[in-house]
């Protein structure tokens, strides 16, 4: 019953209680056992009701939340010899089940650019108990770390969760963006505080991204 429409439901309902009035009325003029059949059929109707009554108006009442509208913003950006570009940058590269990821520290700063080439693997991940690499050791230095999720394969489910990937504290920054066509988009744009505007801007040099004048509208 979870899974049939609420009105479908609500259909059955009616039907039950036009049953349960007839039984009501046919009580009247039965007489010994078929009396007392006739009232466990009523009450068997009743419970009936009484639950399809709960998740019929579970379903037609249910609380829906309002979309929230995200700020956006959209790059031009050129997705053939992005890897290439990455590491000519830089960029120490490490093979993932679902990519690529790419790590560049310099001097106190941290970058990083994952690839995600297979959205299921990437949500599903797989124990892969890699070694750390000389690369990420070099992290515990960094006071400030920036980062960029994008997906290069996703499902209508993956864009609904790619609002939550942007965040920004006080030493990270990280920002969940897809590619559609010719674009890179980020669906929950975060404007970068003064302690990593100058590491935004560079990421935005190593990934060759131009700002789109349509910028800070419905993706």
């Amino acid at each position: 019953m979870r899974n049939i429409k609420a009105r479908y439901i609500w259909i059955s309902v009616a039907v039950s209680f036009l049953i349960a009035v007839g039984l009501i009325i046919g009580v009247t003029y039965t007489k010994g056992a078929m009396t007392t059949f006739v009232i466990v059929v009523l009450a068997m109707v009743f419970i009936y009701m009484t639950i399809a009554i709960q998740i019929a108006s579970t379903k037609t009442f249910r609380y829906k939340a309002k979309p929230k509208n995200y700020p956006k913003k959209a790059y031009d950006f050129i997705k053939d010899g992005i890897e290439e570009r990455i590491k000519s940058k830089g960029y120490k590269p490490r093979t993932t089940p679902y990519g690529m990821s790419y790590l560049k520290v310099s001097g106190t700063n941290a970058y990083k650019i994952v690839l995600i080439r297979n959205f299921e693997k990437y949500f599903n991940p797989e124990d892969t108990n890699q070694a750390q690499s000389s690369s990420e050791k070099s992290l515990d230095k960094c006071k400030k770390f920036i980062g960029f999720e994008i997906f290069l394969d996703y499902d209508d489910d993956t864009l609904k969760k790619l609002p939550d990937f942007n965040l920004q504290g006080t030493n990270v920054y990280y920002s969940g963006l897809y590619v559609k066509d010719n674009q890179l988009l980020c669906p929950n744009y975060l404007e970068p505080n003064a302690d990593f505007k100058e590491l935004y801007d560079t990421m935005k040099q190593d990934l060759n991204l131009k700002d789109m004048e349509e910028n800070l509208t419905t993706l």
